[in-house]
């Protein structure tokens, strides 16, 4: 099981980033969330089967056809994480 916390930065907020994560996680079985956050960077929380999470991390490198990804903070989450679902979150 990986747990990662990624901060991804660039076009990243209003080409419908959070909604493309959301798809990808789901059909990888990989748990989390994904939120805006008012520095104009995409947060999100990755936890599942290793090659499943390190494979979304490598799409989010790219992201959705409307972004332009420039950074991508990747870090190893502490955090327990109990739901078993993905979620947007809204601040």
């Amino acid at each position: 099981m990986k747990k990662i916390h990624i901060v991804i930065t660039g076009k990243v907020q209003g080409v419908g980033f959070r909604y493309w994560l959301y798809q990808i996680a789901n059909e990888n079985n990989v748990y989390g969330w994904v939120k805006n956050k008012n520095t104009n960077e995409v947060e999100a929380v990755l936890i599942g089967d290793g090659d499943c999470v390190d494979s979304i991390i490598k799409l989010c490198e790219k992201g959705p056809s409307s972004a332009r990804v420039e950074n991508l903070n990747i870090q190893n989450y502490q955090k327990e994480y109990l739901r078993k679902s993905f979620d947007i979150l809204h601040d």
